[in-house]
């Protein structure tokens, strides 16, 4: 049995670990422990050697993008910013305060600000008001002509809620590496556990039909409504498959109506030309379909429906062509189909029209904790990375990745001065100023800048970790959630992390995914199996048997489901 563990640490919050009763980790009896005991290894070195055959601090040391031929010791990772000493004393914290304040019109100075910035239109009043933060404004903006800025940032509503967003966390945290929120900046809503489908995959567990206690369509709406007073800018919803609620266009025009980014995770078979429109006019502005493979065979097969494929192609289709909306692709990597990514890439872009490709990786967690076989290895992982990123440098569609280590091999590969590093999850840039930004924002999100909520209304810190429930909407407020659980300190802590996650050179940027961690160790803090610098515990894992299996290079994953023993095998 799954025990349901009350959190003892922090009375009260409502958090805890535990496994729902129609999931497949209760009926395997899965373990997951609530407790995050400090690393016990004195070395805390980066170029340690107890987790991996290759350390971070060697890695760092081979790396073009790290290093200077003239003083190859001399390591350039971490990267800074004149605005970073101004922000961190007390008269910039007091001012970001001051600025993030909401006034009685309902918006926030920092929001009218950028409004009158180098606009006419605006009220000669607030030009006059903030002529001076307009100056300043101009100095920092460097190179980048006026429309370009305005149309980027000024005049985009997300962009400038995520600002809100910053300022007031900076003005009561000041700068910490990773920066602590007051609020998330994304939010994935597992709108509903109903599906079409039936993934061999799929995290959600989800069925055919709904579950009982999801929420009514008045909780969804105040729910969102505690997410516009937030200032929470994007919002992605997904399931399930979202698209068979009646409730989700309601929804997304509630959203869009605070100026939040609304995206869409579908399967795509259910689109047509009408429910493009209808999403495209409610305020959707991004629908990101999945495909695992250019093979429909091999799709289907993953998806447990035939005939998916063509529809989820010609989904994809109707989307490409549909005026406002912008399409995905995002592709599940596992050892069925990690020979397909460079394809299916480009299968993306220049056969779909895509403008984004999105990785995600393989967690074996929900259905995927009967096929964990068909994790990819860390060899294979970097390898897939090296793709990604290639893919960045290039330019073209975009690329976004689950995995935080893109943020490194990016880092690492490099050029500073133009060449692109993944700032976070959803996103990246160029130059010294994006480094910065992955700085304090990059590496795994969950439960810093992103959180995930489930049907039924309870909160957890990612898509990935649905036995961590931070709390639950219908018992307390969505922002006392995310600050009052135990998860947001310890996931917000990258020193208070074992194996090589915790004395990585590049643990800033990245931190391990902490639902792979989870998933395999069974503790939320632990290394990230994944990644090529422990690929000593991964070994470890496979040797134990029963959580995890030995993959086969370059083989097909097993047709059959994979019966697990439940395991103890934890970090040392």
């Amino acid at each position: 049995m799954i025990e349901r563990v009350k959190d003892k640490s922090t009375a009260g919050d409502g958090s805890y670990t535990a496994a729902g009763g129609h999931t497949t980790a209760a009926a395997l009896g899965k373990r997951y422990e609530h407790e995050f005991p400090a690393s016990r290894n004195p070395d805390k070195s980066p170029d340690r050697r107890d987790d991996g055959a290759l350390s971070s601090g060697q890695y760092a040391r081979g790396s073009d993008g790290l290093t200077d031929r003239a003083t190859p010791d001399a390591l350039r990772i971490d990267f800074h910013h004149p605005l970073e000493r101004w922000l961190g004393r007390r008269p910039g914290r007091w001012l970001l305060k001051k600025l993030s304040r909401v006034g009685p019109d309902g918006t926030t100075a920092l929001e009218r600000i950028l409004a009158s910035y180098r606009n006419p239109a605006a009220p000669l009043g607030q030009r006059v008001r903030y002529w001076a933060i307009h100056r300043f404004i101009d100095r920092m903006r460097g190179g980048t002509d006026v429309e370009t800025f305005r149309r980027r940032l000024a005049e985009h509503r997300p962009t400038v809620r995520g600002l809100v967003i910053v300022a007031r966390s900076v003005a009561e945290f000041g700068l910490t590496v990773p920066q602590r929120f007051t609020a998330p900046l994304f939010a994935v809503w597992n709108f509903t556990n109903r599906c079409n489908l039936a993934c061999r995959h799929c995290y959600q567990d989800s069925e055919h039909g709904p579950l009982a206690d999801e929420l009514t369509l008045d909780e969804k709406l105040s729910v969102i409504d505690q997410m516009g007073a937030a200032h929470i800018p994007m919002l992605a919803f997904s399931g399930g498959e979202p698209t068979i609620s009646p409730d989700l266009l309601p929804c997304v025009r509630r959203a869009a109506g605070f100026g939040m980014h609304v995206t869409v995770a579908t399967n795509g078979t259910t689109m047509t030309e009408k429910l493009a429109a209808q999403l495209a006019e409610a305020g959707v502005r991004y629908v990101e379909i999945s495909l695992d493979s250019t093979d429909p065979a091999r799709h289907d097969a993953f998806r447990g429906v035939r005939g998916m494929w063509e529809r989820s192609v010609a989904g994809a289709r109707v989307v490409a062509r549909t005026p406002g909306l912008r399409l995905g692709i995002a592709m599940c990597v596992h050892q069925g189909n990690f020979h397909e990514v460079r394809g299916m890439i480009r299968f993306a872009e220049e056969d779909l029209g895509a403008g984004c490709f999105a990785h995600f990786n393989f967690i074996p967690v929900g259905r995927g904790l009967k096929m964990v076989s068909g994790d990819i290895t860390p060899r294979q992982r970097e390898e897939l990375l090296a793709i990604l990123n290639e893919k960045m440098q290039t330019g073209g569609m975009g690329v976004i990745s689950t995995a935080p280590q893109l943020g490194r091999v990016c880092l690492a590969g490099a050029a500073v001065g133009d060449g692109r590093v993944s700032c976070s999850h959803a996103g990246s840039g160029s130059g010294v100023k994006a480094r910065v930004v992955a700085k304090y924002l990059g590496g795994c999100g969950a439960g810093r800048t992103y959180i995930c909520l489930e049907p039924n209304g309870d909160v957890t810190p990612c898509v990935y970790l649905p036995h961590r429930v931070m709390g639950n909407v219908r018992r307390k407020p969505l922002m006392e959630i995310f600050r009052g659980s135990v998860f947001w300190n310890v996931l917000n802590d990258r020193n208070r992390r074992l194996h090589h996650c915790e004395v990585c050179a590049f643990r800033n940027y990245c931190g391990g995914c902490r639902a792979r961690a989870d998933a395999y160790f069974g503790q939320l803090h632990a290394g990230d199996p994944g990644c090529v610098f422990n690929d000593r515990h991964w070994q470890g894992l496979v040797e134990a048997g029963g959580a995890v299996l030995a993959p086969r290079q370059g083989a097909e994953m097993p047709a059959g489901e994979i019966e697990l023993t439940p395991t103890r095998h934890g970090p040392a």
